[in-house]
């Protein structure tokens, strides 16, 4: 029986559509429908229609704009979350973030100033990045 691909109530979907492990050096930009697990260490550019999670381990150099995200691991870089962006005690995160809604653990390390913005300013924000980077 073939299981069709359904979101949740945060607007992830069931299961990783890529995943960068562990032992693994990145550099590069992703494009990616579905969600997006990076465990290794990552140097580029991140733009996900779903949810991005950054592993414990995962060391990245990158800019994110995604529908949400979580961090568990060092980010340098600027986050862009539509939806959502939940920060674990384990984060470190040196830039700057934009989202509509955020959830940061006690612990985090974090370097940067955060906006917290309406749905239309966070799209508006994040359509002007991804044409900066294309």
């Amino acid at each position: 029986m073939i299981k069709k691909k359904t979101e949740n109530s945060l607007g992830f979907f069931n299961g990783i559509n890529t995943f960068v492990g562990d032992s693994t050096i990145l550099r590069g930009d992703f494009e990616v429908n579905g969600p997006l697990r990076i465990d290794g260490k990552f140097k580029g550019t991140i733009i996900s229609n779903s949810m991005v999670y950054i592993g414990k381990k995962s060391i990245s150099e990158c800019v994110i704009l995604a529908k949400s995200a979580t961090i568990g691991g060092t980010i340098k870089g600027d986050i862009y979350a539509e939806n959502s962006l939940i920060v674990l005690k384990s984060a470190e995160i040196i830039g700057n973030i934009y989202t509509t809604s955020i959830n940061m653990d006690d612990g985090v390390v974090f370097d940067g100033k955060c906006q917290i913005l309406t749905k239309d300013q966070i799209r508006e924000l994040m359509d002007k990045i991804k044409k900066q980077i294309s």
